[in-house]
């Protein structure tokens, strides 16, 4: 059981997602050059293999100064909507933890639930409309329910990681109706969205590595 998040530990996290975004970027772009304009894998894996030389070269001692660098890492480098979108996906939150060490489960749950209403203002998107949201979303319902009945931060990354994986399949289902992918109209079926994609891999990351942390 882990109850408190410590600095370190969410570095390694967030090191281990850059390697995982890193790694999938041939399959990012696939499944974006058949919904999209193809440059997602390319812009993803750009942002984060910055992400990585940052936390490779710098050791953080506060959690929300940790969340700050890594968002506007990613603004400055990812370019384009990606790079607004996945940046206020880690900035949006960031004043809802301490200026501490640590943070708890619903610290973090909270933390990961006001990004998420950051990128639906920016994206001008909600849930449903085939876009990262809808990994995203449910990721963060899912943490958040599960703070509530556990103090436990594996069990909270458990069910990120499981909410955002049961978001992106049912995405495969819908029609895109926002961004580039609109374009494609009913080609867009049966394929999951490339930002909802990205985000269970993070999340993925996120809980495998803090997982492994206690093994």
């Amino acid at each position: 059981m882990i109850d408190k998040l410590e600095v370190g530990l969410f570095q390694d996290m967030f090191l281990s997602a850059a390697e995982n975004i890193i790694s999938q970027e041939p399959y990012l772009t696939e499944i974006d050059s058949a919904i999209g304009d193809g440059d997602h894998g390319l812009g993803m894996k750009r942002g984060f293999q910055s992400v990585e030389k940052l936390l490779r070269n710098k050791q953080y001692a506060y959690i929300d100064e940790l969340c700050y660098e890594i968002s506007v890492e990613l603004i400055k480098t990812m370019g384009g909507a990606s790079g607004i979108i996945f940046g206020s996906m880690f900035l949006g939150g960031v004043d809802c933890l301490p200026h501490s060490q640590y943070a708890d489960a619903k610290q973090i749950s909270q933390y990961f639930w006001m990004g998420e209403q950051s990128v639906e203002k920016r994206g001008k998107a909600q849930p449903g409309q085939k876009t990262m949201l809808d990994a995203l979303s449910p990721a963060c319902v899912q943490m958040e329910l599960a703070a509530k009945g556990s103090a436990d931060l594996i069990e909270v990354f458990r069910a990120g990681y499981q909410g955002a994986l049961h978001g992106m399949e049912a995405c495969r289902g819908m029609v895109s109706k926002t961004g580039r992918s609109r374009n494609f109209e009913e080609k867009t079926l049966g394929l999951p969205d490339p930002g909802a994609v990205s985000t269970t891999f993070i999340f993925e990351a996120f809980y495998h590595r803090i997982y492994e942390n206690v093994r």
